[in-house]
């Protein structure tokens, strides 16, 4: 059974996302979507080399979300960024720190949306994540910040 897969190529390689995810289609690949930041990431549940076979070599693919949310975070890896932190979220049971947790997932899921040009969702996303993040005590962020390790 195929499993999930990130196909990461040159954002100059191609110039409509949507256009790209409607081929991709066509030639019976299960694409979650397609997403440009830095990179034009292929999110699909199939097999990497029907991609390949279409498009080329990629820069890059993961099969295995990990790393570290910093540098995923630099290089506007966003999904990967929320995923990492979702599994860090589900884990723990201190309110702030879901809290703390949940704002970061939610900023980057709105960075996802505005890098797709869903503006007006992406804009909910960041409001709610300015939300929690206002109702937590400013004294405790940087411990927040430290305790995830978030600046390593």
């Amino acid at each position: 059974m195929p499993s999930r897969a990130l196909l990461f190529y040159s954002k100059e390689s191609f110039s409509d996302a949507n256009l790209l995810k409607s081929r991709l289609r066509e030639n019976g690949i299960n694409v979650i979507d397609v997403r440009t930041g830095k990179y034009i990431e292929i999110d699909i549940i199939d097999e990497p080399r029907k991609v390949i076979k279409l498009l080329g070599e990629p820069l890059f693919i993961v099969t295995e979300i990990n790393g570290n949310f910093k540098e995923l975070f630099y290089e506007m890896r966003f999904w990967e960024c929320h995923e990492i932190l979702e599994e860090k979220w589900k884990k723990l049971e201190n309110k702030l720190e879901r809290d703390y947790l949940q704002a970061l997932i939610l900023i980057c899921a709105s960075l996802i949306k505005y890098l797709k040009g869903d503006v007006k969702t992406s804009d909910i996303l960041i409001e709610k994540a300015l939300s929690l993040i206002s109702d937590l005590p400013q004294e405790l962020l940087p411990l927040l910040y430290v305790r995830f390790g978030l600046n390593s």
